[in-house]
């Protein structure tokens, strides 16, 4: 069960980062509280995952102009045009050209190729996007979670802790501050603070092991 947990939560984070949410993705947050029941045993987090599905609740009666605000503040933040405030990529924050394709990116398509797994819009969308890089996290602990055996159960829980140390916490942090200071919702000022959080959670419980 506790695979299955950190692989709903991954998933659910990354969905959040792929895309601006649309309103089913909004209505599960607010009206299903979705995330509070995901975080609500991890001290910490289940605060900020209220002031998430507050925020979306707030604005129910509005919802297709605050559709509007999270559609442009994703874009200035993560896609353009013109210069992204938060780039979505490890390879930038990891490498001082801060350049696309680079050494990560190449590092995280062979963790993903150790798997026999790779990205579907591997040549348009670099392998170390945010929410391809959560979505693989999640992917580890779902097989850890559907393994048959404790042994075949142990190699996706090494992986996930290996790639959770050489990548995901090399990076993420840097791009959880590039994001709180570019956004202008508080959307997205929550959902940086809530992946941290939740990397921060993750990274004890690795330690701990």
């Amino acid at each position: 069960m506790e695979w299955q947990w950190r692989a709903y939560i991954y998933s659910t984070l990354a969905c959040l980062y792929r895309q601006e949410p649309d309103r089913e993705v909004l209505a599960a947050i607010s009206e299903q509280q979705q995330l509070s029941c995901l975080f609500e045993d991890v001290s910490g987090l289940l605060p900020v995952a209220a002031e998430l599905e507050a925020d979306i609740a707030a604005h129910t009666l509005e919802i297709g102009a605050y559709q509007e605000l999270l559609r442009e503040d994703y874009n200035q933040l993560f896609v353009g045009p013109g210069p992204l405030l938060a780039p979505p990529w490890e390879s930038v924050y990891r490498s001082k050209e801060r350049l696309l394709f680079g050494e990560h990116t190449l590092a995280v398509r062979a963790f993903y190729q150790s798997y026999g797994l790779k990205a579907v819009k591997q040549q348009q969308e670099p392998e170390d996007h945010i929410a391809l890089e959560l979505e693989f996290a999640g992917w580890l602990c779902q097989q850890a979670a559907n393994a048959s055996s404790p042994e075949e159960a142990s190699g996706f829980i090494e992986g996930h802790k290996e790639f959770l140390v050489r990548h995901l916490l090399e990076w993420i942090p840097a791009f959880n501050e590039a994001v709180r200071k570019g956004s202008r919702t508080v959307f997205y000022d929550r959902l940086p603070v809530l992946t941290q959080a939740w990397l921060d959670y993750e990274k004890e419980a690795v330690s701990s092991k």
